[in-house]
């Protein structure tokens, strides 16, 4: 049997892979620090930059978020109501709720990480039926090596 790879346990977020998270908002970078792929199967810790004066389109999900300013100065907007999100702050987003990210100021990024479950993240979605195809395919290959 192959052996896997030990996973680190601890990284530079920077060195992470960068995904395709412009259907947001234009220029924002995403990672996944956790997720099916390290760690995580069931949620999805995602680490996002936000450049100064973009912001993410009001929007609505079934699936709560959970925030962590991490640096600069950003909001959430959730069905009107402004939080504020200044580096060390935390956020709650309820599911069925509108919402937004937002950054206002005119220099600096708004660091922040969300936490999603799994499904609620397509970069995590994939990374979760790959994991478990390849746990089916090792899984009849275990059992055909029993049957031979």
């Amino acid at each position: 049997m192959q052996e896997i790879p030990k996973e680190p346990i601890t990284g530079r977020i920077e060195d992470l892979p960068t995904y395709n998270a412009s259907a947001l908002a234009p220029d924002i970078t995403k990672r996944i620090v956790f997720g099916p792929e390290r760690f995580w199967r069931d949620y999805t810790v995602r680490h996002f930059v936000l450049p100064p004066g973009c912001c993410v389109p009001p929007h609505t999900h079934e699936w709560d978020h959970f925030i962590l300013g991490i640096a600069g100065e950003g909001q959430i907007v959730v069905d009107g109501e402004v939080g504020p999100m200044p580096q060390g702050s935390w956020g709650h987003i309820p599911g069925g709720t509108e919402h937004t990210f937002e950054n206002h100021h005119p220099e600096k990024d708004f660091v922040f990480v969300c936490i999603v479950p799994t499904h609620g993240d397509p970069h995590g979605k994939r990374q979760r039926h790959r994991l478990e195809r390849a746990e089916r395919k090792e899984a009849c290959g275990e059992l055909e090596e029993e049957e031979a």
